[in-house]
Order: structure tokens, then sequence, then C-alpha cells
């Protein structure tokens, strides 16, 4: 009987020992993300010290080039609203990642570095890979050819942030009016068209509702085979421009199609995407299954 009453002492304490251990991995692990976010704060403000101390050396030397081209624009890079803490963790193994509370879709991707120290590795989707790192090396080495194209990429940036709220007050208020001055007349026709056709396909309440939840996109512009267009970051998703008679960037189209090139088949085969090319969705994976 005092075997067993031994046992059952030294399982109960081994237990706790787990337990402890887990919960302060899971306490590193959040200390580790908030301090990313705080450090992704400080950056803005040309702080980089959290940043450095809690990234790899990849994510931070390419979060360190997308800074430095960031600055030289004058319209800044749609970017994430950075006021989040860590909502979730999860372990596994040497690696682990949170889940934060931001408005829009983020998670931070950690792993234990060779001194046993949790280092974040990449956000959301985003890892610093080899071709990332070069092209953003690149953008910095072209610099007399950005400083030449500032004002190109600035009016690009400028309509394209003000297409994406416009296009989603319309699908909650039907309301035309602040679309006109930036898109193209066939671009109207395509969204007044297309929301009476999402209508029809989704319902109103469930296309709300998606609209409303937490919706991650980040971009920037190419100037490929004649065709003017802001994309998104690994997704195969982009709004098309034009410029108008008054020489301004205009939105024309969505995902490699002028607006008036796009029929019902186009529009009935690739709903999902036109959805998302006007940031009504989440990405696949992570959106309503009853959208289809």
């Amino acid at each position: 009987m005092y075997t067993l009453k031994s046992k059952f002492i030294v399982l109960v304490i081994f237990a706790f020992m787990v337990s402890g251990y887990a919960q302060t991995e899971a306490e590193n692990v959040k200390e580790t993300c908030n301090r990313f976010i705080n450090g992704r704060i400080n950056l803005r403000a040309n702080d980089s010290l959290e940043l450095k101390a809690v990234a790899s050396d990849s994510l931070f030397r390419l979060i360190m080039l997308h800074h430095k081209y960031e600055q030289m624009l004058k319209t800044r890079i749609i970017r994430a609203d950075l006021r989040m803490r860590v909502k979730s963790v999860d372990i596994n193994g040497d690696c682990a990642s949170c889940e934060m509370t931001s408005i829009e879709y983020y998670k931070i991707h950690l792993c234990k570095d060779g001194d046993k120290n949790w280092r974040v590795k990449g956000e959301n989707s985003i890892f610093p890979t080899e071709e990332r790192i070069t092209k953003a090396k690149n953008k910095i080495k072209n610099y007399n050819k950005q400083k030449r194209l500032k004002p190109r990429v600035d009016s690009i940036l400028k309509v394209v942030n003000r297409f994406l709220p416009r296009v989603k007050d319309y699908f909650l208020t039907q309301n035309l009016d602040p679309l006109k001055s930036i898109c193209d007349e066939a671009t109207l026709r395509f969204i007044q068209n297309f929301y009476a056709y999402a209508k029809e396909r989704s319902g109103i309440e469930l296309l709300h509702d998606e609209m409303n939840k937490p919706n991650f996109m980040v971009g920037d512009y190419y100037d490929k085979n004649n065709l003017i267009e802001y994309k998104f970051y690994n997704e195969d998703i982009s709004i098309v421009l034009t410029k108008n008679n008054k020489n301004n960037f205009i939105i024309s189209g969505f995902n490699g199609n002028k607006s008036g090139a796009i029929n019902e088949d186009l529009r009935k085969n690739y709903y999902l995407d036109f959805l998302r090319s006007m940031k009504l969705t989440r990405q696949a994976r992570y959106r309503n299954k009853a959208l289809n």
C-alpha cells in the first residue's frame, strides 16, 4: 500500500511539473509575440531594438528592407493595424504560433533558436525566403528608378486605399457616388451587376457576415505585359488600373481582366476570386464555407 501511495504522489508531482513547464512555455511564447508587435510598432518610429531582440535574423532583415523601401514612398503601403495582443498560443515541439486579437486576421509563427530562446520566424503566411529578400534588396538597389516611379506608385496606392473601403460601403449601402471618381464606367456597371449577382447567389446576410470578419490583405504595384495592377501577396488576386482623361489612375478591372471583358461565365466561375479582389471575403482557408 505504501508503495502504491508513493507512486501516486510521484505521478502527481510529475504531472504538476509538466503542467508548470507547459504553462511557462506558453507564457514565454506569449511574451515573445507581444514584444514582436511592440517592436513592429516601435519601428514605425525608427526604433528597431525590440524587434531585433525577438525576430529571427532573416525576418528582421526582410522587415528592415521593407521599412527602408516604405520610407521612400510618400503614400505608405497598406499596412496591418498593430493594436493587438495575444489571443491564443499553440505550441508544437520547438515551434509555436500566436493568434492575435486584431481587427484583421493575424498570426505570428515562432521557433526556438540554438540557445532555446523563442524567435519569430514569420507573420501569417509570409516568411523571409531568399526570393523575398532578393526582391526587397533590388527595390533598394534601384533607388533612383524608384524615385522616378514614386509619383506613379503613390497615385496607385492612393486610389487603391480609397477604393477598398468604398466598394465595401457600396455592398452595405448601395451608395455608388463615392466610387464614381475612382472607377471607370465599365467598373461601376460591373460592381452594380456583381452586387446583384452576389445577393442572389450567396444571400445578403451571409455576405455581410463574411465582410465583417477579420480580413488581412497586403500587396504592391506591378506593371507587366502592359497591364498595371495592384497585386495581393501570395494570392493570384489583383486590381487593374488605367489612367483617365485627366491622367489620374482609376480602377478598371480585377484579376487581370478589364471590367468590360468580364462576362457572365467569368463572373460565375471566378465569383469568390472577384469577391476577394474587392476585399469582401477572406482567404479560402478562412472564409465561410457556405460561400460557394
